[in-house]
């Protein structure tokens, strides 16, 4: 099952406060995701450039002040407390704003099944890893990362972004979620509990999810604990990407790596089913790929054929024609990411997801891994 998305405005935070604690804290954790608003012009805003809802839940006067906007419809339900104008609007559905909380979420949940928005994903059987891995360091890789979990999500794909870097690129990005921090740290502590009493048994990892609104995808709150990171063993990682995949919520899981041969890529190296290589067209860079491609075929013969059927190879900065020859004979370069120049001093962190250019490439690369890997969509129609 996958979450519904539901944007719930109510004026009074002693109403959503209550509502949210529930929701989050029973089974139907898993059956939505809701998105919560008190104030008038933050809902607004959102409602004109944020995601587009499954579902806009709220009091008559967040919904009249929206509605009369006309921005794209989206279903609604009104939360009456009495006779109201829009309780007569065919457009719209109306609840009683109190009501027993497991009756009223049971109600969103027939709302979004009702219009559409629903929450069977139509490809149970896999979720497709997506790995992202470089030799060096500084090459991009979380960029590309963040920029295609952003993209598939612009596709009407359900993604999930896992960074697994010792030190988080995506902290610069901050998730919006409040009460998170340090849930990645509790799911390795409670994952490392399982394991010592069922070994490899997959754990729950919905309690733990967080979405990321200006990814447009879902994630763990990074962890600042560079120790917990530097712990984690291959056996972690791979629990953590079964895990993700059998919960059956997604379309696709985009990984971000690690910059050197530990045992977090390398259960990302065993497990993903496309490998995206991120180089750069300089000496340091198709050195270091060579030796890491070296050293894994020297060490797993069958695991670095297997790797290479997975792999695609894309050089980042690109500039408009490559300098340095390609690592090795057998591989060759897949695509190219552009090189934009106001990234080079940058001191804004939003620029990295906002460039026109860089996200039509990355667009253009997310379409072709679609057209080649049979993905789509979970929600039709969605975005």
């Amino acid at each position: 099952m996958i979450p519904a998305r539901i944007v719930l405005a109510v004026q009074d935070s002693r109403y959503v406060e209550p509502l949210l604690n529930y929701a989050y804290g029973s089974s139907y954790g898993s059956a939505l995701q809701v998105t919560a608003f008190t104030r008038m012009d933050s809902f607004l805003h959102y409602m004109s450039s944020g995601e587009v809802p499954n579902l806009v839940v709220g009091d008559a006067e967040m919904l009249e002040s929206w509605l009369s906007r006309g921005d794209a419809p989206v279903p609604w339900l009104l939360l009456s407390e009495g006779d109201s104008p829009l309780s007569r609007m065919e457009d719209g559905s109306s609840t009683p704003k109190y009501q027993p909380l497991p009756q009223l979420l049971e109600v969103m949940i027939a709302c979004c099944k009702r219009n559409g928005g629903s929450l069977e994903k139509q490809n149970a059987e896999t979720t497709p890893v997506i790995g992202i891995v470089s030799p060096l360091g500084g090459s991009g890789k979380s960029t590309i990362a963040m920029n295609m979990a952003k993209q598939l999500g612009v596709l009407g794909l359900r993604v999930f972004y896992l960074n697994l870097e010792t030190v988080n690129s995506s902290a610069l990005f901050p998730s919006g979620s409040v009460g998170m921090e340090g849930s990645f740290s509790r799911l390795l502590y409670d994952m490392k509990a399982s394991q010592e009493l069922a070994p490899r048994t997959e754990v729950s990892i919905t309690p733990y999810i967080v979405r990321h609104h200006s990814l447009k995808c879902d994630s763990f709150e990074p962890s600042f604990n560079v120790k917990e990171m530097t712990e984690m063993t291959l056996e972690d990682t791979s629990l953590l990407l079964t895990s993700l995949v059998s919960c059956h919520h997604y379309d696709a899981i985009v990984v971000d790596t690690e910059g050197y041969m530990g045992e977090r890529i390398q259960a990302v190296l065993e497990q993903a089913e496309l490998l995206i290589w991120v180089l750069l067209d300089d000496l340091i860079s198709m050195h270091k790929c060579c030796v890491w491609m070296d050293q894994l075929e020297l060490k797993n013969t069958a695991l670095f054929g297997s790797m290479k059927k997975r792999s695609r190879f894309i050089v980042n900065r690109f500039t408009g024609q490559l300098v340095n020859s390609l690592p090795r004979k057998d591989i060759g370069i897949d695509d190219v990411l552009p090189y934009i120049p106001s990234w080079k001093q940058l001191h804004q962190e939003e620029l990295l997801l906002s460039s026109p250019i860089y996200q039509r490439e990355v667009l253009k690369l997310c379409q072709q891994l679609l057209d080649n890997s049979g993905i789509r969509p979970a929600l039709a129609g969605g975005g």
